[in-house]
């Protein structure tokens, strides 16, 4: 069996823009090879087959819904996730294309006073961001993303959930380029990513590990309702909130 479900990425649809349906295995090792964006349908039949790593798979029709069929179309094309929008930001996946502009965001010493710098060249930096895309987005289907303007699409810093093994829930990071600092940026972003681990990931363990001397990051977890819990101590002194 199988069935093209069009769907309309670009406002203007397009021939090729389709996830193809399928129920048969050897199609959906074809499609996996060409990078052709398809859905697996699970039946009795073939449910102990063996499958391409990383296939997106449904048990019922109506579980393909318009939201999910965008995104297995984006992930195929390898395309970002647009993750969720506020008021005045749009929060999406990371590219390789987005490398050079992170280089422009960490060139402010103070922005890695409290966390770690980005590799020495970019081709690491580029290098560690295609595996970060492979092995992290699309195996959790989460991770640290971008924030952007929603009105120019430029980047101003990072934001997002990561799972750290040997802690309690995902651990949430953030970072705000300087020049857009002390605007309400990290708030809005911070604070409903939040509400998306809890609504969309139905995940209601959220914490921040946050070194003792960053008082903007440490007023920052207090105002979206994040409390101090206990101290954490890797080489320097940290606080962790929930």
């Amino acid at each position: 069996m199988q069935k093209k479900f069009y769907i309309n990425i670009d406002k203007e649809m397009e021939k090729d823009e389709y996830v193809l349906l399928t129920d048969e295995t050897e199609v959906a090792i074809e499609c996996s090879e060409q990078q052709q964006p398809y859905l697996f349908l699970l039946t009795e039949e073939n449910k102990h087959e063996s499958l391409p790593t990383g296939v997106y798979c449904i048990e019922r029709m109506e579980d393909a819904s318009e939201d999910y069929l965008k995104k297995v179309y984006q992930r195929a094309k390898g395309l970002p996730w647009e993750i969720l929008t506020t008021e005045r930001l749009l929060i999406r996946e990371i590219t390789v294309e987005d490398v050079p502009r992170l280089y422009e965001l960490y060139a402010e010493d103070s922005i890695t006073r409290y966390m770690e710098p980005l590799f020495p060249t970019r081709q690491q930096e580029e290098e560690y961001t295609r595996d970060y895309i492979k092995n992290v987005y699309h195996f959790y289907g989460y991770g640290m993303w971008l924030i952007t303007l929603k009105e120019s699409g430029e980047v101003i810093g990072r934001a997002g959930l990561e799972y750290k093994e040997g802690f309690e829930g995902l651990e949430m990071g953030f970072m705000l380029g300087k020049e857009y600092q002390h605007k309400g940026y990290a708030y809005e972003a911070c604070k409903a990513i939040l509400e998306y681990a809890k609504s969309e990931l139905e995940q209601n363990d959220i914490y921040a590990v946050v070194h003792k001397e960053n008082l903007a990051s440490i007023s920052l977890c207090e105002r979206i309702g994040l409390k101090e819990k206990r101290e954490y101590t890797v080489h320097t002194e940290f606080n962790i909130y929930y």
